[in-house]
């Protein structure tokens, strides 16, 4: 492949993420629109960051690994914290300041709405060969991490733990 070929393929793949992500975004919103038990695309962060991190992580943790500000992760926290999802716990290290852990509910409520998103993506893929799914899978696990690594941001590990 010669040079402009490869920018061209890397002008494409920039632009076909952008796209797909933003599709992708668009069906996450649609089933908030449908189901007002879906989750937001920050609480679901959220929950599945916290699920890695069993023994929970401060809201300034929290709001580095997702690129977020604190205040913005802070009001969704006592959100969840509210209906019983997250749990709030003093921090050993640090009597001032408080550890976030995910709750028993939010397990569970985080293990459906996964269920919910997991099922429409499904649907758009129901005519794909299982080796295009599984090596698109291998794909995106190594774009996550490298996306991570040049953002600074270190990729949540997947579900599957498939990530290489």
């Amino acid at each position: 492949m010669h040079a402009t070929d490869v920018e061209l393929v890397r002008l494409h793949l920039q632009e076909t993420l952008g796209e797909v992500f933003g599709l992708f975004g668009r069906l996450v919103a649609r089933r908030q629109a449908e189901d007002p038990r879906a989750m937001s695309r920050t609480d679901y962060l959220l929950l599945a960051t916290l699920q890695h991190c069993r023994a929970g992580q401060r809201t300034s943790q929290l709001a580095e690994a997702l690129g977020n500000d604190a205040s913005t992760i802070s009001r969704r926290l006592t959100w969840l914290e509210s209906h019983g999802l997250v749990e709030r716990l003093p921090d050993p290290s640090d009597g001032r300041a408080s550890i976030v852990r995910l709750a028993a509910a939010g397990s569970d409520a985080l293990a459906v709405e996964r269920t919910a998103r997991t099922g429409l993506l499904a649907e758009m893929l129901v005519d794909w060969p299982e080796e295009d799914l599984v090596e698109l899978a291998r794909l995106i696990d190594k774009l996550a991490i490298d996306l991570g690594r040049g953002t600074g941001t270190p990729s949540v590990p997947t579900t599957s733990g498939s990530a290489s």
